[in-house]
């Protein structure tokens, strides 16, 4: 059954966790299969250098539902009572608000990212603490971790100790929920998908719809089917090794073979091609309902993810550093709606906060003038040729980065003592409590030294990954990105005019953005 008003104008909002822009076929990878993202950049408008502005998760999602810049202002942490989402902006407008969404860090206590919303499906996904106590037997640990030597090689590596015992919390509580999946309809990241398309299959047709799904995948645990069905990895036949689907978060020198970082990159893009296949489900539903013609489809991720040396993340598996380099910092970005032209390529620089003026735009809505994003919608129909010569990203308090056409520049903010942060993720789900039960003595000590520096509803909160820890580099950096996409080789000795134009740029840029 079609909308009843024809000059009815849906969006839905596409959020994929964790999704590096180079595994996507649209996107130049041409091993990978992801059919049905490549169709809807065939059919839309594909950015080839759209930037996350503030890392990670939570304050990225701040700036797409806000249309605000957050790196100079704000960290990880809830949504505040002064941020006015796209949601709230559809209040009193007629048009309608859902939210399917099973990440846990949008769900946990007192984040409210569901704020505003009219109808909200959390559909639980990756939960560690809401199966802890639930008993299991099918599995164990070690089967996902028993490759030859491993454990002493994280055991001997620096916090080890703490990186372990963390890990094997998260793996045995997710096995506890994991246990009694099937068939791949079970996974999370089909469950929230078909959860999305109920709401749409039972919306209100009477009114504009904006709906924003939001999936946790393919963030870890990479545990596509092959993992629990016992066949080879499709992108890596014929591995003998442990399927370590939940790697620890740590530097990956002295602790990973070569050929365990490739196989856990290769569950990660067996893990992406099963996310672009419930998404096509999805697709097929927005198609046979009526939907694809009168709908915007906005398709992004929060961030990619560091998977191991050099381009694949300069050194560490995971969120585990506060480093924004172009592995992270880059995110894909699609979108698809009636009367733009199909197959286009933009090169301009975007972010993530030009989402929620670019909804507005098309929804007809006014967009309010404190939003520091911009409407991409005149650079999709070709009325510009940019609305910013640049883009920034980092991690707020830590690390600012400024992107140009020719040249990338990071300045590290934050030259703190190197400890390991590795109860971040229980003390924000769990509390203190838990952590101290499972912590040596010297543990605890760390842990004390932590709960007086950081605080869960603070400023200072910057991660939720277990084990992460505040070390940067000790000099700023530049690179080339014509030369080098993917800053591997530090040229700042080089050009050092080049680096002190691009500060200065960055300094003016952030002090504008605390006047607004």
């Amino acid at each position: 059954m079609e909308d009843i008003m024809g000059s009815i104008k849906n969006v839905i909002v596409m959020m994929f966790d964790s999704w590096q822009f180079n595994y996507t076929g649209c996107y130049g990878n041409d091993w990978i299969k992801t059919p049905n993202i490549d169709r809807l950049a065939r059919e839309g408008v594909l950015f080839e250098n759209a930037y996350g502005n503030n890392m990670p998760t939570l304050p990225v999602r701040r700036s797409l539902m806000t249309g605000r810049y957050g790196l100079h202002e704000v960290g990880w942490g809830p949504l505040r009572p002064e941020d006015t989402t796209i949601a709230d902006m559809c209040w009193g407008t007629g048009v309608d608000t859902a939210i399917a969404y099973n990440s846990l860090v949008m769900f946990c206590r007192k984040t409210c990212y569901a704020r505003g919303f009219a109808t909200a499906v959390f559909t639980r996904g990756f939960d560690n603490y809401h199966y802890k106590d639930q008993l299991y037997g099918h599995y164990t640990v070690e089967e996902f971790l028993d490759d030859p030597g491993f454990l002493e090689r994280l055991r001997a590596s620096a916090d080890g100790a703490i990186v372990e015992r963390v890990l094997r919390e998260e793996l045995e509580s997710y096995l506890r929920d994991r246990q009694f999946w099937k068939k791949p309809d079970q996974h999370s990241v089909a469950t929230n998908m078909h959860a999305a398309i109920k709401i749409l299959k039972e919306r209100d047709r009477k009114h504009p719809l904006l709906m924003w799904i939001d999936c946790w995948d393919p963030h870890e645990p990479w545990d596509p089917m092959s993992v629990w069905t016992g066949e080879d990895c499709p992108y890596d036949k014929g591995y003998g090794g442990a399927d370590m689907w939940m790697p620890p978060h740590c530097a990956c020198e002295g602790v990973f073979t070569e050929a365990q970082l490739n196989h856990i990159r290769m569950l990660y893009a067996e893990t992406v091609t099963l996310c672009d296949t419930y998404f096509g489900e999805l697709c097929d539903f927005v198609d046979s309902d009526g939907m694809w013609d009168n709908t915007l489809m906005w398709l992004t991720s929060d961030h990619g993810e560091p998977m191991g040396f050099g381009e694949h993340g300069h050194g560490i598996m995971g969120k585990c550093r506060p480093w924004p380099y172009e592995e992270l910092v880059h995110i894909p970005l699609i979108i698809k709606a009636p009367g733009l032209p199909a197959g286009k390529r933009i090169k301009a620089f975007v972010q993530d906060c030009d989402c929620a003026p670019t909804l507005l735009d098309w929804l007809g809505l006014d967009i309010p003038p404190n939003m520091t994003g911009k409407s991409l919608v005149p650079l999709m129909r070709g009325e510009v040729e940019k609305v910013r010569d640049f883009a920034i990203a980092g991690y707020y308090n830590l690390a600012w980065s400024i992107i140009e056409e020719k040249w990338s520049y990071i300045h590290w903010l934050e030259k703190l003592d190197n400890k390991s942060y590795g109860e971040t993720m229980v003390k924000m789900y769990n509390g203190a409590d838990k952590f101290k039960q499972m912590a040596t003595e010297e543990e605890n000590a760390s842990a004390k030294e932590y709960m007086s520096q950081r605080s869960v509803d603070g400023a200072d909160q910057w991660t939720c990954t277990p084990a992460s820890k505040v070390e940067v580099p000790q000099g700023d950096e530049l690179y080339d990105r014509e030369k080098d996409p993917f800053q591997l080789h530090n040229v700042i000795a080089e050009h050092p005019d080049v680096a002190g134009r691009m500060l200065k740029t960055l300094n003016l840029f952030m002090q504008d953005l605390a006047a607004m």
